[in-house]
């Protein structure tokens, strides 16, 4: 045996460092996927609080018929992080609709008041 192992060494130590390359990249490929699939969930997490938060400012806006210019930079802070999440037409289109809407409330004539 010690003669088979003087003659083979080279070939054991390969084997060896092979097997063990193998198996640290079998488990580094399974911690990048469970990492992976952690990230999309929390990236998807992440992109529906953005929409829901841009959706209900789109109902407040609109029931209120105007959005200072502060609050559409603020929508618009919360925009551009759910676009490049690749969120969807509903949020892009809401945000569109607030920043369509006039900055201040609409002034009605004296007339109309008094």
């Amino acid at each position: 045996m010690a003669g088979w192992f003087a003659a083979h060494w080279d070939e054991v130590v390969l084997w060896a460092v092979t097997t063990g390359l193998a198996t640290l990249a079998v488990w580094v490929r399974q911690k990048l996927k469970a990492t992976r699939t952690r990230q999309d969930a929390i990236n998807d997490g992440v992109k529906a609080i953005l929409h829901d938060r841009i959706y209900q400012a789109h109902g407040y806006y609109t029931r209120m018929g105007y959005c200072s210019l502060e609050d559409k930079k603020n929508i618009e802070y919360l925009f551009v992080p759910y676009r490049n999440l690749g969120g969807n037409g509903t949020g892009e289109r809401a945000f569109e609709d607030i920043m369509a809407l006039p900055t201040e409330p609409e002034k009605k004539n004296e007339e109309e008041t008094g």
